[in-house]
């Protein structure tokens, strides 16, 4: 708009005396114009905004954030001149509302009605594109947040799509408008350091690890360690991890980066690392080599092995001796036993002394059996493919047995071996190729290892 024509404009509406009568107020007004002309010029500095309506978001945005966000809803604009709405704008709205975690074979509409909201509310809701489209995939042992009136109106959901996005439904001025909030998700290294005196357990808790990061930390090391019979008082173990944060709050702890387990005065250390080869992260130690191994230690969950690996073994059933080319660990019924390593079922049924048994064939050179099963997992059948780690059945006593456990043999060749000493071959170690991107990358993680060691022995001393 031309801003002299503005004023022109103004000053007829006012029917203003001539101007050969009223010369000092003329001036007047036309100083007035000025000043009103310079301001109106100071707040409009964005060129870029030209349509009335993006002007007035700007304007709210300078003095009300809220009300721009909610405008900004309701209006088509361009992404780029929608400002992103945090957790912060709106958390005061929600903290109040009642919370209701979803049980099994809840609908949105059974959620609505334990809550005392009029079913027509859900008419209302499933107009919400936006928002149907995450409310229809809710599952047992989420949290939806609701607010109502005392007439059953909805007048606030509150729902978290996922980690990084949660799902706003608010009435505004009588109609239902849909907001996602994008959380500012962050992720910060710490570490931890422990001595083992009575068990890994009690040494983690005490070192501020959750039970799933302290069963990672056993897995990552499980395939040299056997954390049942090798643990002894006085191992000790440092690890650097993320934790993620959700805006300011921390929500949980990430992946393991770094570790190192030291058992029996032997030091173990691992990194982990995104092999550029398969593009799979595995852990890795500081010369390349894969942690993971292509067998299991332990196939299962075991209290204590009732009989070790020996060629001389009085049989508790025969009551003679005999040669024991496997080891039998005790374990409740029912306990899942799982494949030590990927391969090819050759065998599953009935084997004499055996009684139910799976053996499996692990490439050319190397087979295990798994006997005295209670029964067989149902998917897992002669020719079947397993993978490493799948539950191919279940502790039992079937054949000679005096009570649950598993026998299970190793083969290399054909040749029994002794599952708790042979050598297991590694899976992929990384290729000479990435050797030194891969120690460039990793050399940060290895002596932040070299710190915390360092500063926990000052400590002790």
């Amino acid at each position: 708009m031309n801003y002299d024509t503005f004023i022109n404009k103004d000053l007829r509406k006012r029917s203003l005396p001539s101007s050969n009568h009223h010369p000092r107020l003329r001036w007047g007004l036309f100083a007035l114009g000025c000043i009103v002309i310079g301001a109106v010029l100071a707040h409009t500095s964005e060129p870029s905004i030209e349509t009335p309506a993006q002007t007035e978001l700007l304007e709210l945005n300078s003095s009300n954030n809220k009300s721009f966000t909610r405008l900004s809803q309701s209006l088509e604009l361009p992404e780029d001149t929608l400002t992103p709405i945090t957790i912060s704008h709106i958390e005061d709205k929600y903290a109040n509302w009642d919370s209701v975690t979803i049980r099994s074979g809840d609908s949105l509409s059974s959620v609505f009605t334990r809550s005392n909201i009029s079913a027509s509310q859900l008419i209302e809701v499933t107009q919400q594109k936006n928002a149907i489209k995450h409310l229809l995939k809710i599952h047992p042992g989420e949290t939806i947040k609701l607010s109502a009136d005392e007439k059953g109106i909805l007048t606030g959901l509150y729902y978290d799509i996922d980690i990084s996005q949660s799902l706003l439904v608010e009435r505004i001025n009588g109609e239902l408008q849909t907001t996602t909030i994008e959380h500012n998700i962050s992720t910060r290294p710490h570490y931890a350091s422990g001595v083992i005196n009575d068990s890994l357990f009690m040494a983690a808790q005490d070192a501020g690890l959750d039970d799933n990061m302290t069963m990672e930390l056993a897995g990552i090391f499980g395939w040299d360690i056997d954390f049942v019979l090798d643990i002894r008082k006085g191992d000790s173990f440092t690890l650097v991890y993320e934790q993620i944060y959700k805006n300011a709050d921390k929500i949980k702890n990430g992946n393991i980066l770094s570790a190192e387990f030291i058992n029996q005065g032997k030091s173990y250390r691992a990194v982990r690392y995104e092999d550029p080869s398969t593009h799979k992260t595995g852990y890795y130690t500081e010369d390349g080599k894969n942690m993971r191994k292509a067998f299991l230690r332990s196939p299962v969950k075991f209290s204590h092995i009732s009989s070790k690996f020996t060629t001389k073994r009085f049989h508790p059933v025969l009551h003679k001796f005999r040669s024991h080319k496997g080891v039998d660990y005790a374990a409740s019924r029912g306990t899942p036993i799982r494949s030590s390593g990927e391969g090819k079922v050759i065998f599953r049924g009935k084997k004499g002394g055996y009684g139910n048994v799976i053996i499996i064939k692990h490439g050319s050179r190397y087979s295990t059996l798994y006997a005295h099963l209670a029964r067989f997992e149902r998917k897992v059948r002669s020719g079947s493919r397993v993978k490493q780690g799948q539950v191919i059945g279940y502790v039992g006593s079937s054949g000679l047995a005096t009570g649950p456990h598993l026998h299970y043999e190793f083969r290399v060749n054909g040749v029994h071996r002794n599952p708790l000493t042979v050598s297991f071959p590694s899976a992929k170690a990384i290729s000479k190729l990435h050797m030194t991107s891969f120690k460039e990358e990793t050399a940060d993680l290895f002596g932040q290892l070299d710190v915390l060691n360092r500063n926990q022995l000052a400590l002790n001393q």
